[in-house]
């Protein structure tokens, strides 16, 4: 196989977060990017919107699924689909862990809850690179997917500022009220408490119209207010030098002819020089494991506990819910615990008219009626705080084993044996300060099962000398060609949601292989600017005309 044999300069593999992150400064250098992702069609948002009791219940009713623990935005019907559609595919069980995955246009962008933050240099000690590296495509990122909150109060340092802050939508009056009797230090210097930081726009921008209060964010978003990766893919057709192939699901990877073919399960193959992963941490786990039968049998996987609190704000009891709201974090604040740098936990408040009423209902100890009753009562006065922990805390194990041509995964739960005694200090320091913001934290707190937060990391970490480690640009030390942008490429994870640093990571690693590419073919080093836009690398005007050749439309 010739280099102008090739299908592309690079397949990326997933249409999600990371992967639209990485493909972006692939096409503006003008390089030619086969995306291959599992899903069929979806491309439309309008398609999320036709039936609008579809929307509510499910195509299979699975809204009327009994409460089973799962986080709010899992429990809507559009999650359940995606999710369920990815486990039957990868076939990857969890043993007391929720192992969670997108096989669907956007990937997990469809089902997050638009929470995001930068870490800082505290947060990567030990990584093959420095925050100073990440910082211009924070903004990047951050400037493409438009990001709407405080870049003023108390959170606006830890939250970041590489790019540029939409002003904050207006938060519900329980969340307010909390808000308005914080003042920095009257809680101790280890606590601090602003507006939330949402991938969400508060003012009208190209396609996508501003919020407009209808607490409908975790049924979707018919207005394109909070972020999905399909928007960045409408963008991405538009170049000539990208294409997205449907129903294109990647089962292998092999070796061939001076680069890489993959194989999908409708038995097409595609190849390229490189490889890049973007397939969630699980889906990357499951092609890299075939692709390395030298990976251990099992590793560690990274996920971020976390602590769900129900908090009771008395002065709102007996007034009406807000006419008018949205269903993503109202705030945010962190916790230090301890001395080391990732001594902290950080977590979102959130009203809760805009959750599924059974996600709580349920726990109640009355009868549903009773309790759809009692709950309709108190939740004009209820919020939910949610806490996590960084990746230390966690102890999951992942499993595999080799059945002839077939791979089985399973992740095995747990948490570090220190973390009840982190828990316990926590909570008792969050009761107080809650008491002293005016809000009361009511029984039933607790833990959720491991890896319902879908922040998971460390599996092929960058920096990592093995041969299923990967370099300081995510490339396989055992494959070299293929490269990893997702979150199972972190070397650790911190507290803070992660998905704004997997895109920013992501971004980075497409600069270099636009790079890269660049020197190969004799066109020099690709221009690379600190532009606002998404496009840091400029197409320059040395391409071969080999180079520029066109997907057929």
């Amino acid at each position: 196989m010739t280099t102008t044999s090739f299908d592309a300069d690079c397949i990326v593999v997933g249409s999600g977060p990371a992967g639209v992150s990485v493909t972006f400064p692939l096409v503006d250098a003008g390089r030619r990017v086969l995306m291959i992702d599992g899903a069929t069609g979806g491309d439309s948002l309008a398609n999320d919107f036709f039936k609008p009791w579809t929307r509510a219940l499910g195509a299979q009713l699975e809204a009327l699924v009994p409460e089973d623990g799962l986080s709010p935005k899992l429990r809507t019907p559009a999650s359940r689909q995606i999710v369920g559609d990815f486990i039957q595919a990868t076939n990857i069980r969890g043993e007391g862990f929720v192992a969670i995955g997108a096989r669907a246009r956007g990937g997990l962008s469809r089902i997050w809850g638009g929470f995001v933050c930068e870490f800082d240099e505290r947060d990567i000690v030990g990584w093959p690179f420095s925050i100073a590296d990440l910082r211009p495509s924070y903004k990047v990122v951050t400037d493409r997917i438009g990001v709407s909150g405080s870049d003023t109060d108390d959170m606006a340092d830890f939250f970041g500022r590489s790019g540029a802050i939409l002003p904050p939508l207006p938060i519900g009056s329980s969340a307010a009220r909390l808000l308005k009797r914080y003042r920095a230090g009257s809680t101790g210097a280890e606590f601090a408490l602003g507006v939330a930081r949402n991938a969400i726009l508060s003012v009208d921008r190209h396609d996508r119209q501003a919020c407009d209060l209808r607490n409908d964010c975790l049924w979707g978003c018919s207005r394109g207010a909070v972020y999905d990766a399909r928007f960045d893919l409408i963008e991405l057709k538009r170049h000539e030098t990208f294409h997205l192939v449907d129903g294109a699901f990647a089962i292998d990877l092999a070796r061939s002819g001076g680069g890489w073919q993959i194989s999908t399960q409708d038995g097409r193959r595609f190849s390229a020089p490189r490889i890049v992963l973007a397939a969630g941490a699980l889906g990357t786990a499951a092609l890299v494991i075939r692709l390395l039968p030298n990976t251990p049998t099992e590793l560690r996987l990274l996920n971020s506990p976390v602590l769900a609190m129900p908090i009771l704000v008395p002065a709102r009891l007996g007034r009406s819910a807000d006419p008018k709201a949205y269903s993503l974090a109202q705030l945010g604040y962190r916790l230090r615990y301890g001395s080391a740098p990732t001594d902290y936990i950080t977590g979102a408040i959130y009203e809760v008219e805009g959750l599924p009423p059974s996600s709580f209902t349920a726990r109640l100890p009355f009868s549903r009626r009773a309790g759809t009753d009692f709950f309709n009562a108190i939740s004009p006065a209820l919020l939910i705080a949610t806490g996590y922990f960084p990746g230390t805390c966690s102890d999951n194990k992942l499993r595999w084993e080799r059945h002839g041509d077939r791979i089985s995964i399973a992740v095995r739960g747990g948490t570090d044996p220190e973390l009840p005694s982190k828990l316990e200090r926590v909570i008792r320091r969050l009761r107080k300060i809650w008491w002293q913001l005016g809000a009361l934290m009511l029984p039933g707190t607790s833990l959720a099962t491991p890896g319902t937060d879908v922040h998971y990391a460390g599996l092929f970490a960058m920096g990592h000398h093995t041969a299923h480690g990967s370099t300081m640009w995510g490339e396989l030390h055992g494959a070299p060609g293929v490269y990893i942008t997702d979150g199972a490429a972190l070397p650790n994870l911190p507290s803070k949601h992660p998905t704004l640093t997997i895109m920013a990571n992501a971004d980075r690693i497409g600069r270099h292989l636009a790079r890269i590419h660049s020197v190969e073919v004799g066109e020099g080093p690709a221009k690379c600017s600190q532009s606002p836009s998404s496009r840091l690398c400029d197409r320059t005007s040395g391409l071969r005309p080999s180079n520029r050749r066109r997907f057929p439309r």
